[in-house]
């Protein structure tokens, strides 16, 4: 339980810094991603004491969403050790840390990568047959439910106007279907559309990022779906 703790604290401070290289790097091609994550990050110096006082103000933010993403992922990753169980947690840690991660980029830069999203998709196809949790039958037509949904809703959206439900979105919406089902997925894009709609609402905004609302969606709904 502690290795869990510590080993979900670690990455939930990696979470702000990973997600700030693909900035870099749009529109994250995998191949592209592979090869810049593989060099020596660079770190901006300061010339002038004007500068220097707005990298210590970057820094002390990083530093800051480091420490609340590490909370967050430590409580998440001790959560689902507890009440989905200490032999589904390598799976559970897995899509915890991506949809974390997913959720990072894509209200930083309104971006769901491949890198992210396909990986996610394989991922819940290897959930479903090495353990019991979900049958391969329920993910195949999660994923498929999913991908043709999303595909549909965008294709009316686009009638009426630009839809702002890009293709990283419906990636993303596949790949949970593979983890949770096509019921799942039914509860998890009605909370996601909910939360979006708070977050609008309080804002008074129109269009924002689609994949914070969808992956705290998807994380409770792990929870309720797979509690033990």
């Amino acid at each position: 339980m502690l290795l869990t703790l510590f080993t979900g604290f670690l990455l939930g401070l990696s979470i702000p810094a990973v997600a700030s290289r693909f900035g870099k790097i749009l529109p994250a091609d995998p191949g592209l991603v592979l090869a810049t994550f593989w060099h020596k990050p660079h770190f901006p110096q300061a010339h002038n004491t004007k500068r220097a006082k707005l990298l210590k103000l970057k820094w002390i933010k990083i530093s800051l969403f480091s420490i609340i993403w590490g909370v967050i992922l430590m409580f998440l990753f001790g959560c689902a050790y507890k009440f989905i169980g200490a032999e589904y947690i390598i799976w559970s840690s897995m899509f915890l840390y991506i949809v974390a991660l997913s959720m990072a980029v894509d209200q930083q830069y309104y971006l769901l990568p491949d890198f992210l999203t396909v990986p996610l998709l394989f991922l819940g196809f290897g959930f479903t047959i090495f353990t019991n949790l979900l049958t391969p039958q329920n993910a195949f037509f999660g994923a498929l439910f999913g991908y043709a949904l999303s595909t549909l809703s965008v294709f009316v959206m686009n009638l009426f106007r630009k839809a702002e439900f890009g293709a990283g979105d419906v990636k993303m919406v596949t790949a949970l279907g593979a983890w949770l089902g096509y019921m799942g997925l039914n509860l998890t894009l009605v909370l996601s559309f909910a939360f979006f709609s708070l977050w609008a609402i309080w804002h008074h905004k129109r269009t924002g990022a689609f994949g914070p609302a969808l992956g705290l969606a998807a994380i409770l709904i792990l929870f309720f779906q797979y509690i033990k």
